[in-house]
């Protein structure tokens, strides 16, 4: 893919090129003779045609950096006739050049609108030359203030060309039959700790040709985004990851990866992504975890008083709750969430306490009088858990999260789980480091001071006390410049922001990521 787009950029570049001086001439610059004859085509409008035809040419630029076809026959047309106004000249010969050598990269030129987006932009179109008319003929007997319709032809094609350049719209979640197969190659032994969270209602899916693994992922402002790594057979993992970017260039979507393993990081280089760490799962080794010892004293003090407090817990598998205890799950959930809607999305489950996810285990915790006042759900993967949500009562007593985590892991020990998957450490090594130089100074100054709001220090503490073991993890992105509107839509997917419209289609009831209550 980054060779595909080292190929095009000139293309871009050189349209671009002469969208300024079109712009130069609407502003009444000296230019070339062969942009002279351009204007005196457009009769005493030519300036007003001049700008339009920037905009458009702009448009067009756009359209061909990100490999529309549409933007490409439209500028081989406008090319052609280019040539013919440029007359015998170095212009001429260079859109000549230019020409031919898009007719031979045709094939990098990938993302075709569907048939709908096609019918959309002509009926804008159409809408502006007929809302063009109807100014027109609003104005009569002032001429001065008149469209002709060289302009208004230039405006309805450049909207049409708004419309159709614009990326395909995000696809519907995957329906029971294809989760199905998703759910069968979850179940791979070489599955790893997120593996199932694929298995989100809001997930679209790609296979690989042989069907033998997959890879799922959302899409939100024109970003189709990865959570975890592809799941199933480990030699088909680079065939899904090449179907899945082939699928994204087809349908105008730029591609991005979260929460990806280091040794799985090559399966989005080959493509030209860059990759980057941005912190660490959190691993606790349940042969090696233990209570004893001073390490340990925070968390069994904590658990202690728990103890003390008369708190008991159980875990059962979702799918043995009875009606009750999945109302009881649910109220604690809801009055966790103080009506907040759904967070989360490379590292978190939907439809908690619905029976969707039968196979998951729950620690509940109750209170001297049998209240439940906490609750955590791990998922499986082979032999390990991972966990997925984090309740408790805001008034619960303190040491609430560190009790179930002791006892998940006490059951993990007796059911010969040998991992669990604890929370995600952003910036671990960040927080971690005892020597920083100024810029990480500042970074960690930063994050100390808005840990109140987005709790990755307080979550990274937490996490320190078990003395677990970390799994690097980052993110895949196309380039630098692409940071924004990638950054944009994998946070719009973790925190549920509002510009996430789409976000309860195909979702059962909604939870929250996992991290850690006030303490």
């Amino acid at each position: 893919m980054e060779g595909t787009r080292r190929h095009v950029w000139p293309f871009g570049l050189i349209t671009a090129g002469f969208a300024i001086v079109s712009l130069l001439a609407a502003r009444r610059v000296a230019l070339p003779h062969w942009v002279g004859q351009l204007m005196n085509q457009g009769g005493p409008r030519g300036r007003l045609h001049a700008g339009l035809l920037a905009v458009l040419l702009l448009l067009l630029a756009h359209g061909l950096l990100r490999r529309r076809r549409i933007a490409y026959w439209t500028v081989l047309a406008l090319a052609g006739c280019g040539v013919l106004l440029a007359g015998r000249s170095v212009v001429a010969l260079l859109l000549v050049v230019a020409g031919v050598t898009l007719i031979v990269r045709r094939e990098q030129f990938p993302a075709v609108p569907r048939p709908t987006r096609v019918r959309l932009a002509g009926m804008c179109g159409l809408t502006v030359l007929a809302a063009g008319a109807v100014y027109d003929l609003a104005l009569h007997g002032h001429a001065e203030l008149r469209l002709d319709l060289g302009s208004l032809v230039l405006l309805g094609v450049s909207v049409t060309l708004v419309v159709l350049l614009a990326p395909a719209p995000p696809p519907t979640p995957a329906d029971g039959d294809v989760r199905a197969r998703v759910t069968e190659l979850v179940r791979h032994p070489s599955s790893d700790t997120l593996a199932p969270f694929v298995l989100r209602n809001d997930r679209s899916y790609v296979f690989s040709p042989d069907g033998r693994a997959a890879v799922g992922y959302r899409v939100l402002l024109g970003v189709a985004v990865v959570g975890g790594d592809p799941v199933g057979e480990p030699e088909a993992f680079p065939a899904a990851v090449d179907e899945f970017v082939r699928v994204c260039d087809r349908a105008g979507w730029r591609v991005g990866a979260l929460a990806l393993r280091d040794d799985l990081a090559f399966l989005w280089r080959r493509h030209g992504l860059r990759t980057v760490g941005i912190g660490d799962e959190v691993l606790l080794d349940v042969g090696a975890f233990t209570l004893s010892g001073r390490a340990m004293r925070n968390v069994r003090q904590a658990v202690q008083r728990t103890h003390h407090f008369g708190v008991t817990t159980s875990i059962v598998r979702e799918g043995d709750l009875d009606t009750g205890m999945r109302a009881e799950v649910a109220a604690l959930s809801t009055h966790w969430l103080r009506g907040a809607g759904e967070r989360g999305f490379s590292m978190i489950l939907d439809g908690l306490a619905t029976g969707v996810h039968p196979e998951c285990v729950l620690v509940l915790a109750r209170d001297s009088t049998g209240r439940l006042v906490g609750c955590q759900r791990y998922v499986p993967s082979g032999d390990t858990l991972s966990l997925d949500v984090m309740r408790r009562e805001h008034n619960a007593v303190n040491g609430l999260n560190e009790r179930m985590i002791a006892d998940i892991a006490a059951y993990a020990a007796e059911h010969g789980i040998r991992l669990v998957s604890l929370n995600f450490a952003a910036f671990r090594t960040l927080l971690d480091s005892s020597r920083r130089n100024p810029l990480e100074r500042t970074a960690y100054q930063a994050l100390h001071v808005l840990d109140p709001f987005i709790r990755v220090e307080s979550l990274y503490r937490f996490n320190a006390k078990f003395h677990p073991g970390y799994q690097p993890r980052g993110v895949a992105f196309p380039s630098w410049l692409s940071v924004p509107i990638v950054a944009a839509a994998m946070v719009g997917m973790e925190f549920g922001l509002i510009y996430d419209r789409h976000r309860s289609v195909g979702v059962r009831p909604p939870v929250e990521p996992r991290q850690i209550p006030s303490r």
